[in-house]
């Protein structure tokens, strides 16, 4: 019988002086090799898959701890992180309030003004997400809101510019 599978002609010989080397061994190191080379393969197996996999596991069931923890305190602390900011920016006049803002969220005010209760303002070539990101902020954060206002697309994708009207409540 032949087999499929066709060796490369500097393999032959090293297979043949390899049987040659284990019909040499007398029965009881053919049996210690056999027991030797079993051991090493369990050895193998256990440090290059076993062991790893544990090592993996134990990692996974501690991030699992840690973040279950994180959700339980964020659960308790919900209600408590979800009331508005009564803090130092509230009691700031709401001209400051917009310029401080404005600037931490990397928009730039072309035009500012306070007409009594309304303070104007003007953005020109910002990004949308940013400009909807701040108000948002603004609302929640320090009670500006917007009264009026208009928002112009430009030609590049996401930009716009914005003429505001911005109140407290």
């Amino acid at each position: 019988m032949r087999s499929a599978v066709t060796l490369p002609a500097f393999v032959r010989p090293l297979i043949s002086r390899g049987r040659t080397w284990w019909e040499d061994r007398a029965p009881r190191e053919r049996a210690l090799l056999v027991v030797l080379a079993t051991i090493l393969f369990l050895w193998g197996a256990w440090a290059g898959v076993w062991h790893p996999l544990q090592q993996a596991r134990t990692a996974a069931q501690s991030e699992i701890r840690l973040y279950t923890e994180l959700a339980t305190r964020l659960r308790t602390a919900g209600p408590a992180l979800q009331t508005p900011a009564a803090g130092p920016i509230r009691s700031q006049p709401v001209q400051m309030i917009v310029t401080i803002t404005a600037s931490e969220s990397a928009l730039q005010i072309r035009q500012i003004e306070q007409q009594g209760e309304v303070t104007r303002v003007v953005l020109e070539t910002v990004d949308f997400n940013r400009l909807v990101q701040w108000l948002d902020r603004l609302e929640r954060d320090a009670g500006v809101t917007v009264a009026a206002g208009r928002i112009e697309r430009q030609t590049a994708p996401g930009v716009v510019n914005a003429r505001l009207s911005l109140v407290r409540q």
